[in-house]
């Protein structure tokens, strides 16, 4: 079951994002995936997220774990990458009714991955979705940003 978030306050956003990203860390990706919404044009699955995060954006055929998240408290800072923690909420003007589920698109997240235990520019992103009283999470793209 997706995760409901019953805030919009950006603190509350990134708490829930950190927890997903704490799963990958722990190698719990079915636990993450559940976490989140899921676009059928993205096609993610598990395996997916893991393939994509070992070939560090590219599906890693042979699922070698060459690159793994590591935990974000733990994580340095890299002198040429600073870590970006990006959450817009849209103003209403820009909020629109999403195509497949019941709910209005009301932001997106960008957020960096902390990677072989230094913060990358690996990229995690997501779509805010809010219904009624509460909001959740949709994984869109893995991708060097």
């Amino acid at each position: 079951m997706p995760i409901k978030i019953y805030s919009t306050d950006k603190i509350e956003i990134e708490k829930a994002v950190l927890y997903w990203i704490e799963l990958l860390a722990e190698g719990k990706y079915d636990e993450a995936y559940l976490l989140t919404l899921h676009d059928p044009y993205y096609q993610w699955s598990p395996a997916d997220i893991k393939s994509v995060i070992n070939g560090y954006g590219l599906p890693d055929e042979m699922l070698k774990e060459k690159y793994r998240v590591t935990a974000p408290d733990t994580a340095i800072i890299n002198s040429n990458i600073h870590p970006y923690k990006g959450i817009e909420l849209y103003d209403d003007s820009a909020k629109r009714r999403h195509s497949l589920h019941s709910m209005t698109i009301i932001g997106d997240v960008c957020y960096d991955l902390p990677i072989n235990g230094e913060w990358s520019d690996l990229s995690v992103t997501f779509k805010i979705l809010q219904k009624d009283n509460f909001i959740m999470l949709e994984l869109n793209e893995i991708h060097v940003f």
